[in-house]
Formats: C-alpha cells, sequence, structure tokens
C-alpha cells in the first residue's frame, strides 16, 4: 500500500509539473486554410523562396527563407538530393550552406508546380504536405538543365507559425519540353 501511495503521490508531482510547463508555453495556434496554411506555405516555398530572376540580389537563405525555417531549431531533418554531400542537416543555417555553395552559381531558376500541394494534419501541432515541380536552373555558364522535383514536408507549429521541420527533396533530369508544357 505504501508503494502505491508513492507512486501516486509522483504521478501526481510530474502532472502538476508538466501542467506548469504547458501553461507556461501554451501551444501555439497555426492556420488550417488560408495563405498561412501548410498548403499554401508549401506552394509559396517553392514559387517565392526559391525563384531567382538574373538580376536578383545576392543569395541569402537566412533572408530569402526565413518565412518557412526555424532557424533556432537544432532537431531538423532536412535532405534535398541537391547536396553534394547527400546529408541530412539538422539545423536550417547548416542546410543553408548547401545553397550558398550552388545557388550563386545559377543565372536564374523558375518552378511550375505540376502536382498542387495538400495537407493532412498528422497531429497536434504537426502537418504533411507533398508536392511535385518541374524547373529550369540556367547556370551562369552553360546549358539550362530541366528537372522534376518531388518534395515531403512535414511542418511544426511554432509560435511564429508553421516552420518547416522535416524536409525531403528529390529531383531528377527531365526534358526541356517536359518544362516548356507544364502549366
Amino acid at each position: 500500500m505504501k508503494h502505491i501511495a508513492i507512486a501516486i503521490a509522483a504521478l501526481s508531482l510530474a502532472a502538476h509539473a508538466w501542467g506548469a510547463r504547458a501553461s507556461a508555453n501554451p501551444p501555439a495556434i497555426c492556420a488550417a486554410s488560408g495563405p498561412d496554411s501548410p498548403a499554401e506555405l508549401h506552394r509559396d516555398w517553392i514559387m517565392t523562396g526559391w525563384e531567382r530572376d538574373a538580376g536578383d540580389p545576392e543569395f541569402n537563405f537566412r533572408n530569402d527563407l526565413a518565412r518557412w525555417y526555424d532557424f533556432s531549431a537544432t532537431d531538423l531533418s532536412l535532405f534535398d538530393d541537391f547536396d553534394p554531400e547527400l546529408r541530412v542537416r539538422t539545423t536550417a543555417d547548416d542546410y543553408g550552406k548547401v545553397w550558398h555553395a550552388l545557388v550563386p552559381k545559377f543565372k536564374s531558376v523558375h518552378h511550375k508546380i505540376t502536382e498542387q500541394p495538400h495537407a493532412v494534419a498528422v497531429g497536434p501541432g504537426y502537418s504533411h504536405s507533398a508536392l511535385e515541380f518541374v524547373f529550369e536552373v540556367t547556370p551562369k555558364q552553360g546549358d539550362a538543365m530541366h528537372l522534376v522535383s518531388r518534395t515531403s514536408i512535414l511542418w511544426r507549429c511554432t509560435p511564429a507559425g508553421w516552420k518547416i521541420y522535416k524536409e525531403h527533396n528529390s529531383a531528377r533530369p527531365t526534358t526541356a519540353a517536359a518544362w516548356r508544357d507544364a502549366r
């Protein structure tokens, strides 16, 4: 009986401590629809965040993509097969290093979404979206490249809104005609 009383007391203290932490950090409320929802953010992430025109200001991952990435988090999982090291990056700043080595070599990058994103809530504070797009990368030297990519993002609700928590992008070459004909 004494052990049961101790267990109940311990559970009660743990519940009280957890409740105090939860009330000190209330859960963020993130949009399920509209411009700040995961599907719209995913669309904007590719069509605004990664779109580059010739003559654009110098690429700055942190400034250009702050709307979508949480630069304070250290538990991320960010992967793109454009990364020459093919590593999963656990911070947005580390992931940005991949792009700071590549994007300055591009004159322009243009995208067309071929499969619109839809988001599915996967639990309190998380949502998943996937989309497919074709893109044309025109390097500063050489011929344009055409690729098709599928991207999968797990979004985490933060006090600043939805931010990318887990990201996986895989691309493969396609034809100029596939790029041209995409809508």
